[in-house]
């Protein structure tokens, strides 16, 4: 009787501990839930002191969740001058920790579910360097141009989609199809920042590059190209039109439209991993949340 009772014991023992377990496991899948969520709203102050709770909360150390959300906030946060000169050394675990991920199971399976996330970041560092350039910080776009193309060189491939536009015989397309056969022959050059010629283009410098063949000169830098176009609506973008991208209202990216009005948007740019290609804007997350908007010239 008693070794019964000992066995009913230790089974609901056994079954209290199940259930703290797998409670404690589900309370944690909430809150990487909610980084998660943080993070792909841009409330990286936020996900940044998160993270940082659950880093020193022993029941965390079996999951890399925490430290990858906090060295994705420390890369978007570092962009600012101020958080970088403070947290330098912190921004350089960050870089290593995600360059890293790799290295483990665990973090290879984070590479592969979270894709979208180290590519949209990977795209918003290239971003954030080419406007460094703009600036005339050319030392910090520099060092950090090298330390990004390390970091994520192992795992970034760039979501490129071959051109699918038809010339049309109309008169009054004649201009814009030609500029872009023309923008087509550039294909396959490289990105180079500050680059206006066939030896190398940054995204600028192409649409400078080839709008100056049709006798059109454009500012040389992005936001000033916006600035000066007549701007159109989204409705009314045709091939040949400039499309702009940025962050808080800033532009920092530009590519030319190679659709027409009604069809799925596409464009030919200088892309910071891949050179001179063609990219659907409709279909890259990264692209259709940076739209700022439509100019012609």
């Amino acid at each position: 009787m008693v070794k019964y009772i000992r066995i009913k014991v230790l089974k609901i023992a056994f079954l209290f501990l199940l259930l703290f377990v797998v409670h404690r496991n589900q309370a944690q899948v909430l809150e990487f839930d909610r980084l998660e969520q943080l993070y792909d709203q841009g409330h990286y102050r936020l996900v940044y002191f998160k993270a940082g709770k659950y880093l020193n909360k022993p029941e965390y150390d079996y999951s890399l969740f925490p430290k990858y959300y906090r060295s994705l906030a420390v890369l978007q946060r570092m962009q600012g001058f101020k958080f970088r000169q403070r947290k330098t050394e912190e921004v350089q675990a960050s870089f290593s920790f995600i360059g890293q991920l790799s290295s483990s199971q665990r973090g290879s399976e984070i590479m592969r579910t979270h894709s979208n996330e180290l590519e949209s970041l990977y795209l918003d560092l290239n971003a954030w360097i080419q406007s460094e350039i703009e600036q005339g910080n050319t030392d910090i776009a520099s060092y950090y141009q090298d330390l990004v193309k390390m970091t994520f060189s192992k795992f970034i491939v760039a979501k490129e989609i071959s051109a699918s536009w038809s010339p049309s015989n109309t008169l009054e397309l004649k201009t814009q199809e030609s500029m872009i056969s023309f923008a087509a022959t550039l294909m396959g050059t490289s990105y180079v920042w500050g680059g206006s010629s066939k030896d190398g283009f940054d995204c600028s410098g192409f649409t400078s590059y080839v709008f100056k063949e049709y006798g059109i000169t454009l500012p040389r830098v992005s936001a000033d190209q916006y600035a000066n176009s007549v701007k159109v609506a989204s409705e009314e973008a045709r091939i040949g039109d400039l499309v702009f991208f940025g962050k808080d209202g800033k532009v920092n990216h530009v590519g030319i439209l190679v659709n027409q009005p009604g069809e799925p948007k596409k464009m030919i740019h200088a892309s910071s991993s891949k050179g001179v290609v063609f990219q659907s804007i409709d279909d890259s997350k990264y692209f259709s949340e940076r739209l700022i908007g439509f100019g012609r010239y």
